[in-house]
């Protein structure tokens, strides 16, 4: 059966975080932040009744459900076994190699389910959730998801999720 394949990199599937990474030395140990690009291709077979492989509304709703509550935040990996991570009254506090390395207010703060917040792991975490919801959104058509991350203009990290 012939397979076809769509693309959303919108210009409004963007988000901007700051994050850190747990390696010591390492520059991107310190605070910084990115505005991410997020793009998506899939490929399945076309569904003869609507004549989609994935409907791009469909598709680019998905993939805002993943991103929007990232957008403007500071992701904080929650898998990361170097972390102590705990709330106080409307404050978040991460310990790393010291008490209250990091303490941001809650609602700035995005836990990840991740072991650190590299483009890469970034991107599988995404890919995972994006094909998890078109799965279950009745897209039985889909053989193959990838999942590009820009965090800067030139630098990127893709997953690939399916066959």
């Amino acid at each position: 059966m012939p397979t076809s394949q769509v693309t959303v990199a919108k210009e409004s599937l963007r988000f901007s975080a700051a994050h850190f990474l747990t390696l010591p030395g390492h520059v991107c140990e310190r605070l910084h932040g990115h505005n991410y690009r997020v793009a998506v291709t899939v490929d399945g077979s076309i569904d003869p009744a609507t004549g989609f492989v994935v409907d791009f509304a469909v598709l680019k709703r998905v993939v805002r459900e993943i991103i929007d509550p990232l957008d403007h935040r500071l992701l904080v990996p929650a898998n990361n076994p170097a972390l102590t991570i705990r709330r106080e009254g409307d404050r978040t506090l991460v310990d790393y190699e010291q008490p209250a390395w990091l303490v941001a207010p809650t609602d700035h703060v995005c836990l990840v389910p991740v072991a650190q917040t590299t483009a890469e792991v970034m991107a599988e975490w995404m890919a995972a959730q994006v094909w998890d919801l078109l799965r279950r959104d009745r897209n039985p058509g889909l053989t193959r998801l990838v999942l590009e991350l820009e965090e800067s203009t030139g630098q990127s990290a893709k997953a690939v999720v399916g066959a």
